[in-house]
């Protein structure tokens, strides 16, 4: 009866792997590249579809953000198939990282990033 009253176990939360946890600016290059990848007249549909602003998306992929949006970009990149957590590292820092699952992710992101800043 006591155990009902407390709810399910949650699992502790561990330290994160920083190895994995990508800076805003390379998100943010990230999903503004492959923001351009939608062809014309997708955006718009793919904004509703996922509930984001259109006008801060647009503007985000155009570079024009005023200030930084973190929660915006974590479900936009999550949006992108690219599943990550938000993370204040340094505690003390204005800026928020991307956390990635694991190792994998973390080369698949590079190598994709990579391929989308490419000049050639």
């Amino acid at each position: 009866m006591e155990e009902e009253k407390r709810g399910p176990e949650v699992a502790p939360l561990s330290f994160p792997d920083l190895s994995l946890a990508l800076p805003y600016q390379d998100a943010l290059l990230y999903a503004q590249n492959r923001l351009k990848m939608i062809a014309r007249g997708g955006l718009l549909p793919f904004c509703e579809a996922h509930r984001f602003p259109y006008t801060t998306i647009i503007n985000l992929k155009n570079g024009n953000l005023k200030k930084e949006e973190p929660r915006l970009l974590h479900r936009l990149l999550r949006s992108l198939d690219v599943q990550n957590e938000l993370l204040q590292f340094p505690p003390d820092s204005p800026s928020q990282r991307f956390l990635l699952p694991d190792g994998e992710a973390l080369a698949t992101f590079q190598a994709q990033l990579a391929c989308l800043t490419s000049t050639d």
